[in-house]
């Protein structure tokens, strides 16, 4: 049986919100301690993207962060090698460098046989590696498709009447006259077999409402499910309804669920870092752009969950 046919998502709109979603990803955590020869912004970016950095000691650059990818596991289901790619067209690194991965765990002895030219530290952007790229894209083709939506209907409102002709010199003339219309010129029919094409002489109305209030409140819903599924704190949707207590603590327990895992990933790996290459490194959740579950205000809103409270989206 053929499959139905659907209206295609333009990839440019979902290059945009892709890119858009990542963007705020990168911007979760804030880095403190880092050395000079390691940009915290390249780090953020490469986890969310790819899943795991390689934190290292090159001989030229000194300590030093490059993508990487993993072979092999150890008895705790950990990665045991990572192997960089970096093309540069400075040639300051190798395009492939390896690195033993070593853990705190690996051993009692781990620290005293820790060698800085061999071995290396993983930063994982969650508990096995997974980067961000199968949450971004779920999100961003339906944002590309709500939006698509939005801006069909945007375009319909536009196209208020439909005319049945029979030439193309009237065709032409109907649309002079509404061009005439549009800037404001009186509405005048001066040819009487105009619209003969027409019974009541009016063009047909497409009768396609518009609902671009309604598109609007469900591109604002996919965007703070995408904030819920990937740790921002939010109350609920940013839509003209009311959103109860029982709905925003369940929003406040999942959030606080995700952002934990990506931040225990990054700190496990600073205690790492820290203990073998002997830095003072920290990461913490960025303060001022996301706000931490139970850093906020209380609402005031009883025990019993059953208060409501508005969220108006004025249009």
């Amino acid at each position: 049986m053929a499959r139905p046919k659907v209206p295609a998502i333009p990839d440019d709109k979902i290059v945009f919100f892709r890119e858009q979603l990542y963007r705020e990803l990168s911007h979760m955590f804030e880095w403190t301690g880092l050395p000079t020869t390691v940009p915290s912004d390249y780090i953020e970016r490469n986890l969310v993207r790819h899943g795991y950095v390689l934190f290292y000691k090159d001989e030229n650059i000194g300590l030093d962060v490059l993508r990487a990818t993993v072979e092999g596991y150890n008895r705790h289901d950990l990665p045991v090698k990572a192997r960089t790619w970096t093309n540069t067209t400075t040639g300051e690194v190798r395009p492939q460098i390896e690195r033993r991965i070593k853990y705190l765990s690996t051993n009692e002895n781990a620290q005293e046989e820790f060698d800085e030219d061999l071995d290396g530290v993983l930063i994982c952007n969650m508990a096995f590696g997974e980067s961000c790229k199968d949450i971004v894209n779920h999100f961003a083709e339906r944002l590309a498709l709500a939006q698509q939506a939005f801006d069909t209907n945007l375009l319909w409102a536009n196209i208020p009447y439909i005319f049945q002709t029979g030439s193309d010199e009237t065709r032409l003339s109907i649309e002079k006259m509404f061009s005439e219309i549009f800037t404001g010129k009186p509405f005048i029919i001066a040819d009487k077999s105009l619209f003969t094409d027409n019974a009541d002489r009016t063009g047909l109305p497409t009768g396609i409402p518009f609902i671009g209030k309604e598109l609007h409140d469900i591109i604002n819903e996919i965007k703070m499910q995408f904030r819920q599924t990937v740790g921002f704190d939010t109350a609920g949707v940013e839509k003209a309804e009311r959103v109860n207590t029982l709905e925003i603590e369940s929003n406040t327990q999942h959030t606080k669920t995700v952002l934990q895992i990506m931040l225990e990933q990054r700190q496990k790996a600073c205690d790492a870092i820290n203990a073998f290459f002997g830095e003072s490194i920290s990461v913490d959740i960025r303060h001022n752009e996301i706000t931490p579950v139970g850093g906020g205000e209380e609402d005031d809103t009883d025990n019993g969950g059953t208060e409501d409270i508005d969220r108006e989206d004025e249009l």
